[in-house]
């Protein structure tokens, strides 16, 4: 592999990893608005309402797991492409 398609490589995971990175900002702060909108409108003791936040935190949660997965994958092959050089 030539150094030229390992530094387009490297320059191309590095974007992803950045558009990951603003991925991961953006679900962070999503949590933290479900969080606020829960503690203001879910009932104390649970219920429906409590149900339905905790299931959408969940969610997010597992997102944001599935993100910081890739950004590691990525990091990896960064590392590899680092490596060679």
């Amino acid at each position: 592999m030539k150094i030229t398609d390992i530094l387009d490589a490297k320059l191309n995971l590095g974007m992803e990893h950045m558009d990951l990175e603003h991925e991961q900002k953006g679900i962070i702060e999503e949590l933290k608005q479900l969080h606020s909108e829960m503690e203001e409108e879910a009932e104390p003791e649970g219920g429906p309402i409590c149900d339905q936040y905790a299931d959408a935190i969940w969610r997010k949660e597992h997102e944001l797991e599935e993100t910081v997965r890739e950004m590691q994958i990525i990091s990896d092959k960064i590392e590899e492409l680092e490596n060679l050089i």
